[in-house]
């Protein structure tokens, strides 16, 4: 009897605290289940109110391969509080069509276990040349093996040779293994290396956003014809902030190759050395410009919103200002207000959303202002909020401007039509508002009962314990 008590406490307190912490902290998503086979199915690890980015370390699925990763993080506020969500996504390719079993799996993050069950994801043919589309994004980034015909070699490698201040680059580092190479190697006290190439290899004068790895990601691939093994380790785009010219130094890695060339079915294990060749990026300055130690440099886009087009004199609205596209979302400066007599506009609510992957870094930063106007008039507001910055696709500045125009009728407008006195001014009835009272936090509450219910089930366990 004393047994079945307990049990029953011990499973009604483990069912609430992974409830409590689990379903609110991080979940698992699954990607779309049919797909073409040029698409990749996905498995994403969400995790709400997390600063910082855990490792994470995605199942193998049989007859399936695993590629690019992304991380994903999200930063708004809510009613005053910050709020951080961080998606980790890993994707998985199949080499032809066909139903792929993806088996139940548990990922650990955090100390926490997240666990997910069976499913089937459906990979049909595909209109584009799936073989021609693979090979196409299994290409190194830069071709630096013109020279190079060894069956094991290193590489560092960048998408680009030569960048604008600011603009992104790719880093990439692989070690390569010929199909036909007549040897056998293991990794050799891999993470400590790795801490030492990295510490290398790091610019100081670059920003750094990536992925991260926390696991070798392997795949085929072709370089001049021959089949190799990648095997990454080590991927980010780079960011440089001054112009000073990004050199990548060679490193070493040794692996423990097993030499059996001694006498036969006898195994000598022997650590090797692998070097691979230094890089270099030339950074190049902005062209002449006011603020050209200021602003963003990428390739964006403008998307805007009004809350309402027609407004009275002292009625508060809402103006969005969203900058969207690729390159260093982060650093992204709020657009230039300029001065006037005809608005009161007050700083902006900063929410961003960026994406990372080896390919790019891209996202959207989002500017929420509220805006008070003083006097009748039609006021286009692309004289007011403008957004230079320099696109690196075309080498030249661009400047985004709002394409959004509002209406102020004055006070006869206003008495004549009441509907509008509804949306009140930013200060209307501000006496007559109770400070006093305190709005509710249900997730606090809620919180507070299951503790209390946990503290009450562990008393109730320890005096059953004690009888």
């Amino acid at each position: 009897m004393k047994l079945y008590a307990l049990l029953n406490i011990f499973l009604c307190y483990s069912g609430i605290v992974c409830g409590q912490i689990l379903n609110e902290s991080a979940t698992i998503e699954l990607g779309p289940k049919n797909l073409s086979v040029d698409q990749p199915f996905t498995i994403s690890v969400v995790l709400r109110d997390a600063e910082n980015r855990p490792a994470v370390a995605f199942p193998d699925i049989k007859d399936l391969e695993k590629r690019s990763k992304s991380a994903t993080s999200s930063i708004s506020t809510v009613d005053g509080k910050k709020v951080v969500i961080q998606t980790i996504t890993q994707e998985y390719y199949a080499s032809k069509p066909g139903n792929y079993l993806i088996p139940d799996f548990t990922i650990f993050v955090n100390g926490y276990r997240l666990h997910s069950g069976e499913t089937m994801a459906v990979f049909a043919s595909s209109e584009v040349n799936a073989e021609v589309s693979s090979q196409a994004m299994q290409e190194p980034a830069v071709n630096d093996f013109e020279t190079n015909s060894q069956a094991v070699f290193l590489a560092v490698q960048t998408d680009k040779k030569s960048v604008f201040i600011r603009e992104g680059f790719a880093l990439r580092i692989s070690l390569y293994i010929a199909e036909n190479a007549p040897i056998e190697m293991e990794f050799y006290r891999f993470n400590d290396q790795l801490q030492s190439i990295l510490k290398t290899l790091r610019p100081a004068n670059c920003w750094e956003e990536n992925v991260g790895i926390e696991e070798i990601i392997k795949r085929k691939i072709k370089i001049k014809g021959r089949s190799y093994t990648e095997y990454n380790m080590y991927q980010a785009r780079l960011f440089p902030i001054t112009t000073e010219r990004i050199v990548f130094p060679a490193i070493k890695l040794d692996m423990l190759v097993t030499d059996n060339s001694a006498a036969v079915n006898v195994e000598k294990k022997v650590v090797r050395t692998f070097h691979s060749r230094a890089a270099n990026i030339t950074v190049k300055q902005l062209p002449e410009h006011p603020l050209r130690d200021q602003v963003a440099v990428g390739q964006y886009s403008l998307k805007e919103a009004l809350s309402s087009t027609l407004v009275y004199p002292g009625e508060s609205i809402r103006y969005m200002f969203k900058v969207e596209g690729i390159g260093n979302i982060a650093a992204i400066p709020a657009p230039v207000v300029q001065a006037n007599s005809n608005f009161d506009i007050y700083p902006p609510e900063v929410s961003q959303i960026i994406r990372r992957s080896y390919q790019n870094v891209t996202g959207e930063k989002t500017f929420d202002y509220f805006v008070v106007p003083r006097k009748d008039g039609t006021f286009p507001l692309g004289r007011y909020f403008q957004w230079v910055f320099f696109n690196s696709q075309k080498a030249s500045y661009d400047t985004l401007r709002s394409e959004k125009s509002l209406e102020v009728k004055g006070e006869d407008y206003k008495l004549a039509n009441l509907s509008l006195a509804g949306s009140s001014g930013l200060y209307d009835n501000i006496e007559s508002l109770d400070s006093s009272k305190r709005g509710f936090d249900y997730k606090k509450i809620l919180r507070e009962i299951t503790n209390a219910v946990v503290i009450v089930l562990l008393v109730t366990l320890i005096w059953v314990f004690r009888k």
